[in-house]
């Protein structure tokens, strides 16, 4: 695996940890979730960054993987959202998440349960430490205060260009031996719920991703595919972002964003993904219908120290 480039991991943590202090501001009833999640992509490219992958937020029992396309969904009073997303420079990239409850405090102890397993899993989490004595320490916090842990669920070693490699970071004592090495960066993510301790694919979640390479026929999936094999070659997309009425008013002059028509977009990605070129992932939802939250932060290990990239608190 490549050597992980300090200096710009660092960038990269300090602009995440300063976006995600200021989309917390915008956050409220009645805001549209396209507002928070166009609020989040506009300014990473903005700033000259990609996104690690499309910005998500997801509602009450709705855990993780979900971004909009044509349609939004306005925020409620006692709803608790999970906002997601991550900032990448060169390959190298960062992931966090944090979790609001609106307008109510319904769920404070949910929260900031889910909050203390977070604090306490980056506490633990060292050089030669396993990834089940990580998972030992969410549990243990959750279910001291009347809470599981999502068991399906779990963190992920980020390699440069690659979101989700190497170790799993579990939310339980799940007996991984793996251990913390040098060159490695891992996200952290409890999950933690009032319910059943599991999640289940709900419906389809509009982030793509490119799988193969084979030939296709079709003049407009082939004219699609060149523009993702050109822009998004290795990491997560927005099926938003290959539609020109979703771009028209943002990020005019980027190379991106030259969309397509909404009819170009949706036939090309049906038939890019039946022939197995493209992806498209589950939105991931708790199997009893229950709330979850959420929390996440970076934590990278080079040159024999552990740098918190995107710690919640400062």
């Amino acid at each position: 695996m490549s050597e992980l480039n300090l200096e710009i991991l660092k960038e990269l943590g300090s602009f995440t940890r300063q976006l995600r202090k200021d989309v917390s501001l915008i956050i409220k009833e009645g805001v549209d979730i396209f507002e928070i999640i166009d609020f989040i992509e506009s300014r990473i490219f903005e700033n000259g960054y990609l996104p690690s992958f499309p910005a998500m937020v997801s509602v009450n029992d709705m855990a993780a993987h979900y971004t909009v396309y044509d349609e939004g969904y306005k925020l409620k009073s006692g709803d608790v959202i999970k906002v997601d997303f991550g900032a990448s420079k060169d390959g190298y990239m960062t992931d966090n998440a944090f979790t609001v409850e609106i307008t109510t405090n319904n769920h404070t102890e949910l929260i900031e349960t889910a909050r203390a397993c977070l604090e306490a899993a980056v506490e633990v989490v060292d050089y030669g430490v396993s990834m089940a004595q990580v998972g030992d320490v969410v549990e243990k916090v959750a279910e001291k205060n009347g809470f599981n842990t999502i068991h399906n669920l779990s963190g992920h070693q980020i390699g440069r260009y690659n979101l989700h490699c190497g170790l799993s970071v579990p939310n339980l004592n799940n007996g991984d031996t793996s251990k913390v090495e040098g060159e490695m960066q891992l996200a952290i993510e409890p999950f933690i719920t009032y319910g059943q301790p599991l999640i289940k694919a709900c419906r389809l979640s509009n982030i793509l991703h490119l799988k193969g390479d084979k030939p296709v026929r079709d003049p407009i999936a082939m004219k699609v595919l060149r523009h993702i094999r050109e822009h998004f070659p290795k990491q997560p997309f927005s099926k938003r972002w290959l539609w020109d009425e979703a771009l028209k008013d943002n990020l005019n002059g980027h190379p991106w964003f030259k969309g397509f028509s909404k009819r170009r977009v949706d036939y090309a990605v049906s038939v890019l993904k039946k022939y197995n070129v493209l992806y498209e992932y589950d939105e991931l939802g708790t199997i009893d219908g229950e709330i979850v939250a959420q929390f996440e932060d970076c934590v990278l290990f080079k040159d024999d120290s552990k740098t918190i990239l995107t710690r919640l608190r400062d």
